[in-house]
């Protein structure tokens, strides 16, 4: 059981405001799964969050269940769920919905536009999960609470009509999920975030730097500002206005000490 005294302990490892708030009220949720043993979940987490959180639920030994679609999620929804639920094919449909949003314009919409249009309706980030964008077509999951109002107040992306309705999430769906990714090598001088972002993009140093002072880069989900910031195998980069990537192996280092590397683009 979780006590004032565990969660205490825990916060006090935690000193920026918003990490508290957020790790406290995860405790939370747990407390009253714990104590009238009644299902519990949290909204999406992004890969930075929910490193944090399973790591405490690990060292507390609490039980729960990952909604992540065999892995095709990057932002995850955790519960907890009591022994005596079923938690078959059916469940988490009462709690995570996907919704299609289809346009007939020739115009390619792209993963900022959803989003942006989806964010204009007064959502908060941590109800939407994944946005998977197709050619005409994109998947949004959203938890099943703003299901019925997305469907009945979203009517244009980046101006284009468009028409929404609500996906069942099936093997079928699944399939739509598998991300398409490019695989490309790069010579780059070192590991550090700004070399590897200037000659995957073909940007100067400096843009680099300003983009990442100005908050545009994004690792595992996680805001980043620090330039010498050393990527490691699987960190998924998010460069505001640039592009997606995760990165892969390295591969070899050149007669002049340069790192050969796998960089993986999402199209």
């Amino acid at each position: 059981m979780i006590t004032r005294e565990i969660k205490a302990k825990i916060l006090e490892r935690y000193k920026e405001k918003e990490e508290k708030i957020f790790i406290s009220n995860i405790l939370d949720k747990v407390y009253r799964y714990e104590k009238t043993n009644k299902i519990e979940f949290t909204n999406f987490l992004n890969l930075d969050e929910f490193s944090k959180i399973t790591s405490i639920l690990n060292e507390l030994k609490i039980n729960y269940f990952v909604y992540s679609l065999d892995g095709k999620l990057s932002k995850k929804v955790i519960f907890f769920i009591p022994d005596f639920v079923v938690v078959d094919d059916n469940f988490f449909s009462n709690y995570i919905s996907a919704i299609k949003i289809t346009s007939s314009n020739k115009d390619k919409l792209y993963h900022k536009d959803y989003m942006g249009a989806i964010f204009s309706l007064g959502l908060k980030h941590e109800v939407i999960g994944d946005i998977y964008v197709h050619e005409n077509f994109a998947i949004v999951f959203c938890l099943r609470n703003v299901e019925e109002y997305i469907l009945t107040n979203l009517f244009k992306v980046k101006k284009q009509e468009v028409d929404v309705e609500k996906a069942i999430i099936d093997k079928n769906l699944e399939e739509m999920l598998e991300v398409n990714l490019v695989k490309n090598e790069y010579i780059v001088p070192s590991l550090r975030v700004d070399a590897v972002l200037s000659v995957v993009y073909g940007l100067s140093r400096n843009k680099v730097k300003d983009k990442i002072i100005s908050g545009d880069l994004y690792i595992n989900d996680k805001q980043e500002y620090f330039l010498s910031y050393l990527l490691k195998e699987d960190d998924i980069v998010s460069f505001r206005k640039c592009g997606k990537l995760k990165i892969g192996t390295v591969l070899r280092k050149t007669r002049s000490e340069r790192i050969v590397i796998e960089v993986y683009k999402y199209s």
